[in-house]
This record gives structure tokens, C-alpha cells and sequence, in this order.
């Protein structure tokens, strides 16, 4: 049976071997990601756990991470693309430990040789990127191990876009993505979109909706040791510097 030219995993689980892999975690982390290279970051360090993050926690580092939602206590900044924006550059690294998205965003890296970081904010530029890719795996990162709408919904209008043989979770992402007329509703009508709005965090919703306002496409540099490094355009960089900057790493 030929293998189809675009997949979709509706969840990390799911990720087998993989050409190029574009991981998707629209509310909220890849949204991050994305802000926090167009804010000025260099580089963003996505962290397995919130303990990998706090050992990587140094001078020039900014650590931002959520747990259920909400901003780790000792972090200098929540999982907030908005927060990433309006506060303002303050180090040379963003070191990131969220919930669903940084750890789908390592194990990825372990199985596509490529990874990229997708959201509705650079959807055009993801797009171009991974147009000339023979096959390509999108990896929605879900919530608690389950399917999140927004994340099926951006798959799906990737998948669209694409050329190429589907597989049926690509027909059905597709399928979900054509119900809806435009980018906010499916992010405003989620689990996830009800969780920031009880959470005090509803701007975060409409910022992330906002489709195509940045043209960085983010890609996973090296990993090593629960840590992916991703930059916008230094796919060269090498984690030894990471391990030496640290210390402890």
C-alpha cells in the first residue's frame, strides 16, 4: 500500500517516522513559538517537562510555561503569545515547558527529520515552506492526550493546501476545517478556548486567530535530552552550546 502524501496525527500518539512533520498547537505554544521569534528572540529551547526548563534556567534565559492554563508560579512568563508580544524582548533565549505543545514538539523531533512550527499565524508561511515536501506528517498536539478542535481545524486548512494522496485523518481533518467560514470560531468554541476564557486569558484566543501576520516559520534546530531548540533560520545550531551555557544541562 503506498504510504499518502499527507497525514494527519490528531494526536503525539500517534507520530510514527516522517519525512517533515508540522507540529500544531494553535492555543497555545506554536502560537508562542512564533511570537516569541518575531519579538526578537533568537531561539526558542521547547522543554519536555517544567523541570528540564527550570535546569536550563540561566542569564539571557526567559523561562514561560503553563500548567492546566495557568503561568508556572516561578516563570517569568505564562504560555502567552500575547504576553511574548506587549512585555517586550528580555534575553536571548525563551525557554518554554507547556502542557501539550513543547512535548509534542521533542517527540516530533525524535521521529520526522524535519520539524516545523505551524499556527494560524504563519499559516501562509508554513505553507510555502513545505510545498515542494513529498510527504507530509501534521502532528496535532491535543489536550491531555486528546484531540483539540483548533488544532484539527489549522490541519485541516493545511492539508487544503496541499497536493498530493491524503489519508483518511487527513480527509477528516480537512472535512472539519471546511465547516468552518473563518479562523476564530472553532478556537472560540474549543475546550481550550473555554479554559483561557475561565481563566482570564480570552485575548490570547482572538491574537492567535489571527491568520498570517507573521511570516517566520520556525524549525527544530537539534534535540537533545528532552529539549528540542527551534530558530527561525539557523537550522545549523548545535546543542553542545546548550549544554555549555547551561551548565547543568
Amino acid at each position: 500500500m503506498t504510504r499518502p502524501a499527507v497525514d494527519v496525527c490528531f494526536t503525539p500518539r500517534e507520530i510514527g517516522p516522517a519525512d517533515v512533520a508540522v507540529v500544531v498547537d494553535v492555543l497555545r505554544a506554536t502560537s508562542t513559538i512564533v511570537q516569541a521569534l518575531a519579538a526578537g528572540y533568537p531561539r526558542v529551547l521547547c522543554c519536555r517537562s517544567v523541570a528540564t526548563a527550570r535546569d536550563l534556567r540561566g542569564p539571557g534565559r526567559v523561562l514561560a510555561g503553563e500548567r492546566d492554563c495557568v503561568r508556572v508560579p516561578d516563570f517569568e512568563l505564562g504560555n502567552s503569545p500575547v504576553a511574548v508580544a506587549t512585555n517586550g524582548h528580555h534575553g536571548e533565549e525563551l525557554v518554554l515547558a507547556t502542557t501539550n505543545g513543547s512535548p509534542a514538539i521533542v517527540a516530533a523531533s525524535s521521529a520526522a527529520r524535519r520539524v516545523v512550527i505551524g499556527c494560524l499565524l504563519n499559516l501562509r508561511a508554513v505553507l510555502d515552506s513545505i510545498r515542494t515536501e513529498t510527504a507530509v506528517t501534521i502532528v496535532c498536539s491535543g489536550t491531555d492526550g486528546r484531540p483539540a478542535l483548533e488544532d484539527v481545524y489549522v490541519a485541516g486548512r493545511l492539508v487544503a493546501a496541499l497536493d498530493g494522496t491524503r489519508s483518511d485523518a487527513a480527509r477528516v481533518a480537512e472535512r472539519v476545517a471546511s465547516s468552518y467560514p473563518e479562523p476564530l470560531k472553532p478556537l472560540v468554541e474549543s475546550e481550550d478556548g473555554a479554559r483561557l476564557r475561565a481563566t482570564g486569558q480570552e485575548p490570547d484566543i482572538t491574537w492567535c486567530a489571527r491568520e498570517s501576520a507573521l511570516g517566520l516559520v520556525p524549525e527544530v534546530c537539534s534535540t537533545d535530552d528532552g529539549v528540542a531548540l527551534v530558530g527561525a533560520v539557523h537550522r545549523q545550531l548545535s546543542m553542545a552550546y546548550v549544554r555549555e551555557f547551561a551548565g547543568t544541562f
